[in-house]
């Protein structure tokens, strides 16, 4: 691993760096290749099998509406993201739905911009084994695993690339005599195309302007940085405007708060979050796609104090001691904000191991220029270099053993209730994994916990789900009520209740429960046939088969509704 004086912006590569190179990211294809192997998971079915508006004639209702739209219940309108949706029908059309072609796209996006830590790296440090090392532990650590094993988090490299691109282009535009105007361009758009893609990407500007800042490797003018510094305004914000009233005309709002939490207890809980992220980057050991994280109570004093005091010592430390790592720290930091306010996530759920996938940058820049200050005062270069040989294999291996909880929804989230076991976000997803399975009686347990944890809807109508396939209609019965007493618009709890009626021998109570269910979703698969069962019951016969016809015209291949109608014609 040889130093390198390259040119900031020059992408050409001598043979061995090429090699080198080449050699980081094939470990990093290796110690992901057993997730092409996996399926769907979490959020995976609704996103992707279960999204109807994954065609090419809808691409404008995916540009228009928020990202779960199409996911009926689930009403969480907080992301903008058509990009991704654009991502899962490319891959669809491509491969249909075979989730194995999904893992191995969402590999390689993650290697993509693996490649172009690797020049950024490069440009900064201007040394290629610290530029290889930074590479490395940005492909390999282990909290990137939740972000290249779960399909539907390749948003996290999407966004990666697309802000990577940006930062190279802007180098180049600044670093070349050649198309100037043509790589600012390419900024702004590769900056647009990360906006479109997770919201994460607009604290890109201010880490361009900090790089601009601190700068000293260009020779550039002051005048020379102010026109920069103008550009990057100009091709930075006419994307963020334009994004951002994009955001307001679908979401109806810029930004969501979804949690109760006060702005007390969110202020304090921010670094909190941070001191526990940067803890996990050392030690990455007991991940999760859940951690027990309470917020913290502004009541006890000066217990909730102390993140925030440490957090402060830590940044006057690291702008006092090295100055000239700022755009690195910026890096590790800017990324991370969107989810140090805890109002803006899920309640009770405030850390994900995805949060820190765009600042493990940062990290692996800080890591990188740790080595090489090491090899210059150590004189025994290989033995270094082996260390960091050493460094990438051990995280290599870490993170093929971590994405092995990826493999299916019971594995992972059986996981999630081993390590955050006062998660409800864990205890109800895991219950509804076992659901999945048929394993009603053991999920049950579970969502019920997930409720005595949270009192969400949500869990309520799990648990009433789970105890009717249980065979446990009361408390079936129980359980839907309640999901509708804190959401009367559920569909599912109303059907749920007029299937109980059935079971019952209630087909009159049953019609009015499908009738609600149907008024809330009119187009649910086996809403209307159950509808037609109720009413053939009761000897209504007209208005089961209009019910018949309806479920089969929305469902052609619905083959019991076809049977009824045949029956019903034959008397």
């Amino acid at each position: 691993m040889a130093q390198s004086d390259a040119p900031v912006q020059d992408w050409r590569l001598p043979f061995r760096e090429r090699l080198w190179l080449a050699s980081v990211l094939t470990l990093t294809l290796l110690a992901f290749l057993s997730t092409f192997t996996f399926g769907w998971v979490y959020d995976d079915p609704p996103q992707i099998p279960g999204n109807a508006n994954l065609r090419w004639d809808r691409v404008g209702f995916l540009f228009t509406h928020h990202l779960w739209a199409s996911a009926a219940g689930i009403g969480d309108a907080r992301f903008y993201r058509p990009l991704l949706s654009l991502w899962f029908l490319v891959n669809k059309t491509l491969f249909g739905l075979n989730p194995h072609w999904f893992h191995f796209t969402m590999v390689l996006a993650h290697v993509a911009a693996t490649a172009l830590v690797f020049f950024i790296a490069r440009g900064w440090l201007r040394d290629t084994g610290g530029a290889l090392i930074a590479t490395g532990l940005f492909g390999l650590h282990p909290l990137q695993t939740e972000s290249v094993s779960w399909i539907s988090s390749v948003n996290d490299s999407l966004a990666a690339f697309f802000c990577f691109a940006s930062f190279l282009a802007y180098k180049k535009a600044r670093g070349t005599q050649k198309h100037v105007a043509l790589w600012w361009a390419l900024s702004g758009i590769a900056f647009a195309g990360g906006l479109l893609v997770k919201e994460v990407s607009a604290v890109l500007p201010a880490i361009l302007l900090v790089d601009l800042g601190f700068d000293s490797n260009s020779g550039a003018g002051q005048k020379d940085k102010v026109r920069a510094g103008a550009m990057i305004v100009v091709l930075c914000g006419l994307p963020g405007i334009v994004w951002l009233l994009l955001r307001h005309h679908v979401l109806g709002q810029v930004a969501a708060a979804t949690s109760s939490l006060g702005w007390g207890a969110a202020i304090l809980t921010a670094p909190k979050i941070a001191l526990f992220q940067l803890f996990r980057v050392f030690l990455p050991v007991g991940l999760s796609p859940h951690y027990d994280f309470p917020p913290a109570d502004p009541a006890a004093m000066p217990q909730s104090l102390l993140p925030l005091a440490v957090f402060a010592i830590l940044v006057l430390v690291a702008a006092r001691k090295a100055r000239n790592f700022w755009p690195a720290y910026t890096w590790l930091l800017l990324p991370l904000l969107p989810s140090l306010n805890p109002r803006w996530l899920n309640e009770g759920d405030f850390v994900h191991d995805r949060y820190m996938y765009m600042s493990m940058l940062g990290v692996g820049l800080l890591v990188g220029a740790g080595y090489v200050s090491l090899r210059r005062r150590w004189p025994e270069q290989r033995i270094i270099q082996g260390l960091g040989a050493a460094l990438l294999v051990g995280l290599a291996f870490a993170s093929a053993i971590q994405s092995q909880f990826w493999a299916n929804d019971v594995s992972l989230f059986s996981r999630a209730v081993q390590i955050a076991p006062q998660n409800p976000w864990a205890q109800l997803n895991y219950g509804a994994a076992l659901s999945a399975r048929s394993r009603y009686a053991d999920a049950a347990p579970h969502l019920v916990r997930s409720y005595d944890l949270q009192a969400s809807w949500y869990a309520a109508d799990y648990a009433g789900f789970a105890f009717q396939n249980a065979g446990d209609l009361s408390q079936a019965e129980h359980w839907f009520s309640l999901a509708l007493q804190k959401n009367p618009s559920l569909a599912d709890a109303w059907f749920g209740l007029g299937e109980l009626r059935l079971a019952q021998q209630r087909p009159a109570d049953a019609v009015v429960f499908f009738e609600k269910a149907i008024a809330q979703h009119p187009d649910a698969d086996g809403y209307h046939y159950a509808l037609g069962s109720a009413l053939e019951q009761l000897g209504q016969n007209a208005a089961a088969l209009n019910a018949y016809q309806t479920e089969l015209r929305l469902h052609p291949y619905q083959t019991g509704a076809r049977k009824a109608i045949e029956r019903i014609g034959v008397q």
